[in-house]
């Protein structure tokens, strides 16, 4: 049985390092965190702004300054965990995934000097300016027309189903080439992984995610295959024209690794920033009218989005050797839990940071999309795709609003953060 080395998990838990204060209660799970994260911070943020979480089992980093220098400094921090689940795999789910074809290995957001180097070199040209922008047209066509149909079905609509899942989904798989036949089946998929990585599934979710995992894999497999025998004009066949030209640099199992992360990253957290933009501007109506009125805010106001609410509001580390962390001492082999949703509202950076303000002049200042050498590499393509989303409802249907007294649930996550349903009227 081969081990799985991708979505590895902590067989032990160490405990707090000498002198970090310890927080019993924290977690990400608890109900109050899931309705309100931000309320959860503050409490920490302006209290031990760096502690233990017991229940995650790692050191919790909540300032600005804090958070910004772990991922400057990723020869202290590597990235290597922020693909693992959160808890232990139960023993079917571990064997699923010990299949001698699952061998993905890291490439991106969870790999180290000097591969990650090496590979995001090939990996970011298809996120170029250039790309982004000949995507551009195909983005603003299909907004269009999923939200005509979302129209036609007449009001109220569920946003996320008709426009806020399909879209980011649709836009990253004609970007790598996937055919639309298994847009469906690959969303799902991700949706698998999403949960499987950073929530708590119960046993037979596990079992599941894992079967389902396995298949997201051979299909990203054989979908390398077929590109390398018939190649097209999208990201995938780029990667292997690359490895082609440059063999000894970079490898079919990279390619393969590349399109499995991307073809998730791509679209799970561009939902949950669509969602996240409409509830931040319909909830104050005269923020919707002022873009309504004047779209050149909106590129601010998207950035405001991605501060307020962040998609994204958590990523993690470990501490390749002593270090410390806001005075602090963290010992080598540290778990650190970065709180992007903290560091976001952090009152130092951000005065009144609980307001959503559309004019505000150091919103792009946030940190939900990392920094450093792993700062990510689609934030241009999500923010180009919830602009144009904007954009289109402002222009096509500015009357929308949110259906009044609709009670907003989300998913406990560790990572993401977004609505299950987003309901709205017009």
């Amino acid at each position: 049985m081969a081990e799985n080395t991708y979505h590895k998990t902590r067989t032990e838990i160490p405990t707090a390092p000498a002198g970090c204060p310890i927080d019993h209660s924290f977690s990400p799970f608890t109900d109050a965190y899931v309705a309100d994260p931000y309320a959860e911070l503050e409490k920490r943020r302006n209290g031990d702004a760096v502690f233990y979480a017991e229940d995650l089992g790692c050191v919790a980093v909540t300032k600005m300054e804090d958070v910004a220098e772990v991922f400057k400094n990723h020869k202290i921090f590597t990235s290597e965990n922020v693909q693992d689940p959160i808890q232990p795999l139960t023993r079917e789910a571990a064997e699923i995934l010990s299949a001698d074809d699952f061998n993905p290995i890291p490439v991106m957001s969870n790999c180290q000097e000097p591969d990650h180097k090496r590979i995001r070199k090939y990996t970011q040209a298809g996120f170029s300016g250039r790309r982004i922008k000949l995507l551009e047209p195909y983005i603003r066509k299909r907004c269009e027309t999923l939200l005509d149909n979302m129209v036609k079905k007449g009001s109220p609509a569920e946003f996320i189903r008709n426009l806020g899942y399909p879209l980011p989904g649709e836009t990253i798989f004609r970007l790598i080439g996937f055919p639309e036949s298994d847009d469906d089946k690959v969303k799902s998929w991700g949706g698998d992984r999403f949960d499987f990585m950073w929530g708590r599934p119960d046993e037979a979710s596990q079992r599941l995610a894992s079967q389902n995992l396995l298949a997201y894999w051979r299909y990203c497999v054989d979908f390398v295959e077929m590109r390398k025998n018939t190649p097209a004009d999208d990201y995938t066949s780029e990667l292997i024209a690359a490895q082609k030209e440059n063999p000894d640099d970079l490898s079919i199992q990279e390619i393969q690794s590349s399109i499995y992360g991307l073809s998730f990253a791509g679209h799970e957290i561009v939902t949950n920033f669509m969602s996240n933009s409409l509830i931040c501007l319909l909830s104050d109506r005269s923020k919707w009218e002022e873009i309504c009125a004047d779209p050149k805010k909106i590129d601010n106001a998207v950035s405001e989005v991605v501060r307020h609410s962040s998609p994204q509001t958590s990523w993690r580390r470990i501490a390749q050797e002593d270090t410390q962390i806001g005075g602090v001492k963290i010992p080598e082999g540290t778990h650190v839990f970065l709180s992007l949703a903290s560091a976001n509202h952090d009152e130092a950076l951000f005065p009144d940071p609980g307001t959503f303000d559309i004019a505000r002049d150091n919103a792009s200042r946030n940190i939900s999309f990392g920094r450093g050498i792993h700062f990510c590499l689609g934030a241009r393509l999500a923010q180009t795709e919830v602009k144009i989303a904007i954009e289109t409802l402002a222009e096509k249907l500015p009357s929308i609003d949110l259906v009044k007294d609709q009670v907003l649930t989300h998913r406990a996550n560790l990572t993401m953060r977004g609505p299950r349903e987003l309901w709205i009227e017009w």
